[in-house]
Parts: C-alpha cells; structure tokens; sequence
C-alpha cells in the first residue's frame, strides 16, 4: 500500500473540522495527517480526494480547499476552473456528512456543513458557480441559498442581482423567519453598494413579512426570538434603504420595549419628523430599561440639532442609569460632552461605575491618555498613594485597580516605572499581579533590573515573580484581568 493510500484509508475513517476534537483518533487525524496536506499546499491531492466522490474525502478535501484558499491566491485558470467546479458539486451535494463539532456528533448535509466556508472565499472565484447554482435553484429557497444570497451575490454590484433575490424571496414558507432574515439583510447588502430598482415591490414584501409575523400565533421562544430579529432587519433596512415604511416604523418604535441597537440608524432617516423625536423622548421618560436608553440616547446624538436640551439629557441619563456602553461614548466624545474635567470628576467620585467609564472612555480614546497632562498627573497622584485612612484606602485601591489595567490595556510605557513601587506596596494578590505584568510585559531593562535586585532581598516575592512568570508562560504570555 503506498503512502497515499495510507493517507486516504486514516481519512476515511472519520472527519472533523476542529483541530481539537472529542475523539483523540480525529484530533490526531487533523494534526498530523490533514493539516500537512494544507501546509504543503497540495492542491492536486486536495482534487484527488474531491473527485473521489466519498463524502468523507470531500468533506476534507473542501476543508483543506478552503484553508488553502484563505492563505493563497491561485493564478492559473485550469486550477481555477476545477475549484469553481468543486464548489458547484459541494453545492449540490445533499448527502449526509457525520462530525464532531463539539462534545456531540452532528449531522449536516454537505452543502450546509461548507456553505459559510464557500462565502468567505474570494469573490473572484466562487461568484461565477454561486450564481449559476443560485439562478437555477427551483426549489423553494433554503438555508443554503439564503446564506449565498446574502454573503455573495448581495455583496456584488451588478443590477441582475436584485431579480434573482426578489424571486427567491417568493418561494419561502410564511413561518421561516429566519431564512426572511437573509432576504432582508441580502437586500440591505446590494442596496449599499447600487441603486435598487425596484424599491415599491420590496417595500410591498417588507410589508408582507411584517403582516405574516403579526399572524404568527406561535408562543415558542425560539420562534418568538426569530421574529424579534426579523422586525428589526426590516425596520433598520427599511430606513437604510429609504423605503416608505415611515407609518410602520413609528407604530414599532412607539411599541419598543427591549433594546434595539439598529435605532440610531433609522434616527438619520427621521431625524427631521416631529412624531418620531415626540416618541423617541417620550420613550426615554417611561422605559426603565438601561439598554434600551442607551439605544434612545444614541438616536438623540442623532437629532440633536432638533432637541434644545439634549446635552443635559444624555448626561443625566447616563449618570442615572450609570451606562457603560462603548459605542455611546464614542458618540459622546464626538459630540464633546466629555471633557478631562468630567473625566477627573469622575476618577475622584471613584465608584464602580464612574471607574468602569473612565477605561471603557480610554479603550476608545487611547490618544487622549497622552494628550490630557492633568489626568494624567492626577493618575500618578493615585498610584504613588499608599498610606490614608482605611475607608479611603479601599477607595484609592479600586482606582489604582483600574489605572494599572488602562496600563496593560493600552501599553502604557510611561506609566510602567510607577507599578513598580505598586507591586511592592500592594498586598492583594490580584492587585500585585496588574501591577507586576506591565513591568515584565513592556518594562525597560532599568526597571526590570530593579525589579531583579528587589526579588534578591524579598524572598517571598521572588517566589511570587516566579509563579507569576510561569503562569504566563503557560498561557503564552496572555493576561486575564
């Protein structure tokens, strides 16, 4: 038996697309006999596995493929050509395939178990066999194709796209919300990227979509969920878009009981109409809901032109339902309602919430640490604090808690050399371990040789150092804090 044979014979054995799988006799396979196919790059055996036809071999084979493909860009056409062949027979390929993707087996056609591997791939190559497999697909539309609609074919600029999705839109079943999903977000895709012809007969659909889910009677949460995601795909695409689902959209938003991230956007599309910026601060007055004001207050950064106090509002509703959300303070920053004083403020009221702020703020702004000398003064004041009274010392140890995590998070270099007198102070173990990491992380060699000569005189935290340091060798050098 040659050693092809060989190789193929462990293949046929069994598959797995995970490196590591529940079955040791898989994770050997992968290890030691698949992934050195796709490091070599050998595209002739990946075909020869392929055109066996055994679904197993073409489960590896269209996995090693995808690998290759993702590392590497194939120049000649002959090779071209029988990949974009390959991904026709995998799309059309039904038959069961068997793996573990986790602790239990699952099965999948073949064609579901690559379809998201196929969408990744270059344009270049897997648009042509996408589009002769999706316009000739005269089944009702499925997950597969809903996938390609959205992730290839919405993703190309080409006018004879928009058809092709508006005749699958019609073949789906009333109550399968999740392929409608695809529809939508296969729309939003193309619309961004050409003018959509035909906006009267999607927005007809849009409305069709929203009727069925009002019809639906199911009380499954999954389903229930499904219809959620579906309504605010409609909605946002629908603004995006510009199509006239303005009564619609207001009736919905009026109606908003749970967060809805996608507001902001529709915000720009109504920011000029009375009755959505009427429902909007009436919204914000009667929900409780943190999440939910958070979304609100986007959309007002959106109409503030049209708000006399919106200022006042965002201010006091993030203080009063104490919200950290990264992409509202962004905004925030950008509208300049956050100043270095207000951030000062803040690092002095120490709280959890006025701490968790100040590193959401830097994590966004990393700039800013550099640029604001009073903060930045005000840092050093904290981390050079050891002896208060026991009430403020609990207080000055969470602030110097965050500090030292915006160092790590941020790599900052210069304030490094004050974790050192940290790590001596410090008796929290955790505490000791934040300021311990920047220094032998991105510490300069003065400080870690100061750090060497303290460990010489302090055997116990020599002992802490070494500990330390081969934990994150273990962990290969990553920090969880």
């Amino acid at each position: 038996m040659s050693y092809k044979d060989k190789i193929i014979n462990k293949l046929k054995k069994g598959y797995t697309p995970i490196e590591v799988s529940p079955k040791e006799e898989l994770t050997s396979t992968f290890k030691n006999i698949f992934k050195p196919i796709v490091d070599r790059r050998d595209l002739n055996f990946i075909f020869e596995l392929f055109n066996s036809n055994e679904v197993i071999l073409r489960a590896w084979s269209f996995l090693g493929l995808y690998y290759i493909l993702k590392e590497s860009h194939v120049d000649e056409e002959e090779k071209k050509l029988k990949i974009q062949k390959i991904i026709l027979d995998i799309l059309n390929d039904k038959r069961e395939i068997r793996y573990y993707g986790g602790s239990s087996e699952i099965r999948s056609s073949l064609r579901e178990h690559h379809v998201r591997r196929i969408c990744e791939l270059d344009n270049s190559i897997i648009f042509d066999p996408v589009f002769k497999y999706v316009k000739t697909f005269e089944n009702g539309a499925d997950n597969v194709i809903a996938e390609l609609l959205e992730n290839v074919l919405g993703k190309y600029p080409d006018s004879s796209i928009e058809p092709i999705i508006l005749e699958h839109s019609k073949t789906i079943n009333k109550d399968d919300f999740y392929i409608k999903a695809h529809i939508i977000n296969a729309f939003e895709n193309l619309g961004q990227i050409i003018e959509l012809k035909e906006k009267e007969i999607i927005t007809k659909l849009f409305r069709t979509y929203l009727n069925e889910i009002k019809e639906d009677r199911s009380n499954d949460q999954e389903i229930t969920n499904k219809k959620w995601e579906l309504q605010k795909s409609i909605f946002k695409v629908g603004a995006i878009l510009g199509l006239a689902l303005e009564e619609e959209t207001i009736e919905f938003v009026e109606s908003l009981e749970y967060p809805f991230d996608s507001l902001d956007q529709i915000a720009k599309t109504y920011k000029n109409n009375e009755k959505f910026k009427s429902i909007l601060l009436k919204k914000l007055k009667e929900t409780k809901n943190p999440r939910l004001i958070s979304d609100i207050l986007k959309s007002i950064l959106v109409l503030k032109e049209n708000i006399e106090n919106w200022k006042e509002l965002i201010i006091e509703y993030v203080k009063k339902y104490q919200i950290i959300d990264g992409n509202l303070i962004t905004e925030m920053q950008e509208s300049n309602l956050i100043n270095e004083e207000m951030i000062i403020t803040f690092l002095n009221e120490g709280s959890k919430w006025n701490l968790d702020f100040i590193r959401e703020f830097f994590i966004n702004n990393p700039e800013l640490l550099g640029e604001w000398k009073k903060l930045r003064n005000e840092f050093i004041r904290f981390l050079k604090i050891f002896e208060t009274s026991e009430q403020d010392l609990n207080k000055i140890k969470e602030i110097k808690g965050m500090i030292l995590k915006l160092i790590i998070d941020l790599k900052g270099e210069d304030l490094t050399p004050y974790c050192f007198e940290n790590f001596k102070n410090l008796e929290e173990e955790e505490l000791k371990k934040l300021a311990l990491f920047p220094i032998l992380k991105f510490g300069k060699e003065d400080l870690l040789l100061q750090l060497k000569e303290y460990m010489k005189n302090n055997a116990e935290s020599a002992k802490f150092v070494i500990r330390f340091w081969g934990r994150l060798e273990r962990n290969d050098w990553r920090f969880f804090y």
